[in-house]
């Protein structure tokens, strides 16, 4: 395996650590919809997950064992400052510590995101990402993290899916604060930018060792129609989904028809300042990090009116999608799909490549997640999981032809390590590699046949096309 290439798995506090009391750990957003009459869809919680908590050594070892060179984490910000703010909780630091040191003991390149989701709850309660002061909130936070970790963690990220958190906030709907109102949407989107760049910029004042990026949720868009109409969708379409997350964290700029389109709306963008575009101009990304899953077919609206449903439930029930004035979301009918409707495209991952290729030259790119969700079984001769071989097979060969054909890629993370929490899917959609058997004691871990796969591809791909 090519020493020089991140070959690694991924998960996110949230959904897998347990412990949500544990440790001094205070409340986050999560903890708190996850216990109301909101949380109606699935309703399970957080509370134990996968116990990553205390199994978290067991875990890695399993990543070692497998091949992997890397484990992407998230640090819960409510295990550092349980408040969101003031005195930091050295339990939660010293939790941290353990984890990484042991990423270091099996040989293991640890990748932490700062922020996944998981908001301290008086913070929330204060107006969440809405709420400009989270900006300077969430730069201490960083700061913290940077004194106590950087000194062995070489890859960082500030955000972790400014655009998909957002979207499924205030747009579905379906996340905390459980509203749909596309303007608040862009206000939080923004301030998440914005503390993106001040980390970004605080991290090389520092000086530390490593890379620090953001992950964006990215996707190629591909024109319905091949008329000028249509053509108009699928630009509106990347500015939704792309360009107003991307073009901001690599060129330091928002697009100027994107911020068009929001005065357009009637939207109020006056929490914009003039003094920011500074800030963002400074705290660009070392590198791009992408969660790869599907792409996206635009074609322009039906009305006016901005309809965005979506599948929670494993239905396979067609859901719409229209933004008004923007685009709406067209479907290949001869397209292979999840029971979530996800469409199975792994080709799509080589034009994204190539397309980031040529908007941003001298930005590497990391796939911080790739993955597909579906409904595992065990049997006496374990886990068998042939559509999710298949579906990160195509991926990784796709990407392996990216990189020959010139596009900087340092890392492939699947998602996920394990089964995990998976939001408000709850625990039945699963990405694992390995399979977490919640209705176990022990929650006892079942390696997948994807898991033998990576570990094998790790081996083949480690010494021909990649890295």
């Amino acid at each position: 395996m090519n020493g020089n290439f991140l070959w690694g798995s991924a998960t996110a506090a949230y959904q897998c650590e347990g412990g949500w009391k544990e440790g001094g750990k205070g409340l986050s957003n999560w903890d708190v919809f996850c216990h109301s009459e909101k949380n109606n869809v699935n309703p399970v919680t957080g509370d134990i997950a996968c116990d990553h908590y205390h199994r978290y050594e067991e875990d890695i070892r399993m990543m070692a064992e497998g091949g992997q060179n890397a484990y992407r984490f998230s640090i819960a910000w409510t295990r550092i400052l349980p408040e969101g703010t003031g005195e930091k909780n050295q339990e939660g630091i010293d939790f941290y510590n353990r984890l990484i040191d042991t990423c270091l003991k099996y040989k293991i390149e640890p990748l932490v995101t700062l922020y996944h989701y998981d908001l301290p709850q008086p913070l929330y309660e204060a107006g969440g990402w809405e709420n400009r002061k989270i900006v300077d909130q969430y730069l201490d936070y960083a700061e913290i993290c940077f004194k106590e970790f950087g000194d062995r963690v070489k890859y960082w990220i500030t955000i972790n899916e400014p655009n998909y958190e957002t979207l499924c906030c205030y747009g579905f709907g379906n996340y905390p604060p459980n509203v749909q109102n596309l303007e608040r949407r862009w206000r939080a989107m923004y301030h998440m930018m914005l503390a993106s760049a001040r980390a970004s910029a605080a991290f090389r004042e520092r000086k530390l060792p490593g890379m620090i990026g953001l992950v964006s949720d990215s996707y190629p868009i591909v024109a319905g129609k091949d008329t000028p109409e249509g053509l108009r969708a699928a630009h509106m379409a990347d500015l939704f989904f792309n360009l107003s997350v991307n073009e901001v964290c690599v060129k330091g700029a928002y697009p100027r028809d994107f911020i068009e389109q929001l005065q357009a709306d009637g939207y109020d963008i006056s929490y914009m300042f003039k003094e920011d575009e500074a800030v963002f101009e400074k705290g660009t990304v070392d590198y791009l990090g992408i969660n790869a899953y599907n792409r996206y077919i635009a074609e322009p609206p039906q009305g006016p009116e901005t309809i965005l449903d979506v599948n929670n439930t494993g239905d396979g029930k067609k859901k719409r999608f229209q933004i008004g004035g923007w685009f709406c979301l067209g479907e290949d009918p001869d397209m292979e799909k999840t029971p979530w409707g996800m469409e199975i495209c792994p080709r799509s991952i080589y034009d994204l490549l190539m397309e980031l290729k040529r908007l941003y030259p001298d930005t590497p790119v990391m796939i911080t997640e790739n993955g597909v969700g579906n409904y595992d079984e065990v049997t006496d001769e374990g886990v068998h999981d042939p559509y999710r071989v298949a579906y990160l097979q195509g991926y990784v060969d796709w990407i392996g032809k990216a990189i020959e054909d010139g596009c900087d890629v340092r890392g492939y993370f699947v998602w996920s390590t394990m089964d995990v929490y998976s939001w408000i899917n709850g625990y039945k959609k699963r990405y694992g590699l390995v399979y977490i058997d919640y209705d176990s004691e022990d929650l006892r871990r079942i390696p997948k046949d994807s898991y033998y796969w990576y570990k094998n591809t790790i081996e083949e791909k480690g010494r021909t096309c990649y890295g």
